[in-house]
C-alpha cells in the first residue's frame, strides 16, 4: 500500500485536531478537552469542530488498523510464497520509545519496549528461511520465553514476599506486579528478534571463518 495513502490522512487528522483544540481553548472554554461529565453535558454549536476532529481521528485509527491488517496478510502470503522473511523498515524500531509512556502510570505501555525488536527484525529482512534459520528462530524464541518466565516468577515472588513482610501497600504491590508482567512481555518480544539476529550472524561468521581456513589449507 502506498505510503501517502496512510501518511496524508494522518497529517490531516493531526492538523484538524490541533486546530480544534486551539479553537476550543480560545473560544469555547476548553470544552471536550478537559474531563467532561456526559450526564450533565449540553450540546453547543461551538462543540462541532472538536466533535468532527475526534470522529475523524477515530475513523482514521480504524482505517490504519485495516491497512496494517491488510499489509500483514499480504506479507504473510509473500513469506509463504518466497520462503523469505518479511521486509521491514528499521525505523519501526523507534516505536519502542512508546514504552516510556508507562511512566505516565499507564503501566501496560511498558510492553511497547518490545517494539525495539523491530530494528533487528528489519536487519534480517528478505532473509532465506532455510533449516538453519528455523532452528535459530526456535532457539531464540525458547530463550526469550525462558527469560520472560523468569521475570514473571520474580513478579509473583515480589507479590508474595511484599504481602508477607508488608513492605508496601497492596495497591503498590499490584502496580509493581503489573509493571513486571508488562516488562516480561516486552522482553519476550525484543529478545526473540535480537537473539535470532545474533544467532544467525554468529553462524554466518563461523561459516566464513571455516571457508577461510579451507581456502588457506
Amino acid at each position: 500500500m502506498k505510503k501517502h495513502k496512510i501518511v496524508m490522512p494522518g497529517i490531516l487528522c493531526i492538523f484538524f485536531l490541533a486546530a480544534s483544540i486551539w479553537y476550543s481553548v480560545r473560544y469555547n472554554e476548553s470544552r471536550l478537552i478537559v474531563p467532561t461529565d456526559l450526564e450533565t453535558y449540553q450540546f453547543s454549536p461551538k462543540d462541532l469542530p472538536m466533535m468532527c476532529s475526534i470522529v475523524m481521528t477515530i475513523v482514521y485509527g480504524c482505517y490504519l488498523l485495516v491497512c496494517v491488517r491488510k499489509t500483514g496478510i499480504q506479507q504473510k502470503k509473500n513469506v509463504l510464497k518466497t520462503n523469505r522473511t518479511r521486509k521491514l523498515n528499521p525505523k519501526l524500531g523507534l516505536l519502542g520509545f512508546l514504552g516510556f509512556l508507562g511512566f505516565t502510570e499507564g503501566w501496560a505501555y511498558f510492553v511497547f519496549w518490545g517494539f525495539f525488536g523491530f530494528f533487528y527484525e528489519a536487519k534480517m529482512s528478505d532473509t532465506l528461511m532455510d533449516e538453519r534459520f528455523r532452528e535459530n528462530k526456535i532457539k531464540a524464541q525458547l530463550m526469550a520465553l525462558k527469560a520472560a518466565f523468569g521475570v514473571i516468577i520474580a513478579a509473583f515472588l515480589f507479590l508474595d514476599l511484599g504481602e508477607y513482610f508488608m513492605i508496601m501497600s497492596i495497591e503498590h504491590l499490584l502496580v509493581g506486579g503489573q509493571i513486571l508482567i508488562a516488562l516480561s512481555i516486552a522482553l519476550a518480544i525484543f529478545l526473540s528478534e535480537y537473539l535470532l539476529y545474533r544467532y544467525d550472524h554468529d553462524d554466518c561468521g563461523n561459516e566464513d571463518s571455516v571457508n577461510e581456513k579451507s581456502v588457506d589449507g
